[in-house]
């Protein structure tokens, strides 16, 4: 597959289903649902975009990896016995061998996203987790508000971090940032491959364009730059593990992590785990 690939909008139909529908990955959904595959095939890393009716709800049996689902609007509910809500702009992240199910309360459009060759015996950015699962961390289902765990706000500048895969139990990094004004990123490259879902505005590289509901897969290490109009942008980052940044010219990598690169820790922003 190409380097840098964007899957439009419109590129794969949606599929509409009721009862019990498995995806070809872990999440079971039951209940009135359209859903339409935002990320391009053989990439190591993928992302769903779902449409869930009111009362249908996604579950999932052990055997996965660290998966995520960002809450366009709408409503999640997980059904554990502290009864959380997830609103709209929040996320929801499901750790490798997690069992758990969430509902929409109302019709809610998700991006559901995870890593292709993950299971449920990899834990952990660097796969911490001992040999003998009966000694492996419990499993969490992490439910995160609008704001993130970590922002970083200025004047036209909104990011937020969902997950910066500092997390001692799941590696999984999700980004939210949006800028109000026509932007020019420097060149630079990543040491994780990514999948970027626009939703707002339109992100250009090169030639390649990106408007609402349209994806960008990027390799790891590939050099590009992104620009957005005069209207801005608003975009989810996702990789599967955290990662490095260099930018051209610069003479050191950046970390890509809440507090290495000083953004502001949320206060009260929970880590609840089920």
């Amino acid at each position: 597959m190409r380097k840098i690939e964007v899957v439009s909008a419109d590129r794969s139909p949606a599929a509409g289903g009721d009862g019990a529908s498995h995806f070809p990955v872990s999440g079971r959904v039951s209940g009135p649902f359209r859903r339409r595959c935002a990320s391009p095939p053989g990439a190591s890393i993928w992302m769903d975009e779902i449409l869930l009716e009111a009362g249908a709800s996604i579950r999932w049996n052990p055997s996965h990896g660290d998966e995520a689902l960002f809450v366009v609007s709408g409503e999640l509910a997980v059904l554990d016995e502290e009864g959380r809500i997830c609103p709209a702009g929040g996320a929801i992240v499901i750790e490798a061998q997690a069992g758990s199910t969430v509902e929409a309360r109302v019709e809610s459009r998700v991006i559901h996203m995870g890593a292709c060759e993950d299971d449920a015996t990899t834990v952990g950015v660097s796969r911490r987790s001992p040999p003998d699962p009966q000694d492996r961390p419990e499993s969490k289902v992490h439910v995160i508000g609008p704001r993130g765990t970590f922002e970083a706000l200025e004047p036209g500048r909104e990011t937020r971090f969902f997950a910066d895969a500092t997390c001692p139990t799941c590696s999984l990094w999700l980004l939210y940032t949006a800028r109000s004004f026509a932007y020019e990123s420097p060149v630079h490259s990543h040491s994780q491959d990514e999948l970027i879902h626009v939703l707002r505005g339109e992100i250009r590289i090169g030639s390649l364009a990106a408007g609402p509901g349209a994806s960008i897969f990027i390799a790891a290490n590939q050099r590009y730059q992104f620009r957005a109009g005069p209207d801005g942008f608003a975009f989810l980052n996702y990789r599967r593990a955290g990662s490095e940044m260099t930018i051209r010219g610069a003479c050191e990598k950046i970390i890509e992590a809440g507090i290495a690169t000083g953004m502001t820790p949320v206060p009260d922003s929970k880590w609840h785990a089920s």
